[in-house]
């Protein structure tokens, strides 16, 4: 992952600019990943300050995400801005979740893990394929139709009353 550091002790103060290519062995570094494939471009603004670096990420690209519906794999698309301030400091410390300390003693700061949680942060909650042209969604058709069997016979389930309980419905409350 050292190629997601950026040397920032010898910049001076003014505006640079980093761009990093994302793919699936950038995912294979995170046990928890629920990503293994994507094709993402991360460019980075760094504007360096004399007490701190202020980083703005511009992520977009796409990862294969596994459909809630159906369970195949889809692609979807990612766009996201996100901004992080370093401040120095005496010891690394989350002061917000937008302003970290560093220790003024560091030289180079490893991005890695904040391109990988703006990536999630940026996943949508509910993780279905898109609908095409006409508003119909692109799940596999094979699993949706067995899934509406398995609610139909649920939802018949529903309707028969157990015949023990069936005199209950004579019993009138007072």
């Amino acid at each position: 992952m050292k190629q997601f550091s950026i040397q920032f002790a010898n910049l001076k103060s003014g505006t640079y600019d980093f761009e990093f290519d994302i793919n699936e062995k950038f995912f294979e570094n995170f046990e928890e990943s629920e990503i293994t494939y994507g094709k993402l471009k991360t460019t980075i603004e760094l504007q360096r300050e004399a007490r701190m670096l202020i980083l703005n990420f511009v992520i977009k690209g796409t990862v294969k995400l596994t459909c809630d519906r159906c369970l195949d794999d889809f692609d979807q698309r990612i766009e996201t801005k996100d901004q992080l301030i370093f401040k120095f400091g005496l010891e690394t410390k989350e002061e917000t979740d937008e302003i970290i300390i560093i220790p003024e003693s560091d030289n180079t700061l490893n991005i890695a893990q904040y391109i990988y949680e703006f990536i999630h942060l940026a996943l949508p909650t509910k993780r279905i394929h898109p609908e095409d042209k006409n508003g119909k969604s692109l799940c596999n058709k094979e699993i949706i139709k067995k899934l509406e069997q398995h609610k139909a016979i649920e939802d018949s389930k529903e309707e028969e009353i157990d015949p023990r309980w069936e005199g209950l419905k004579n019993i009138k409350f007072n």
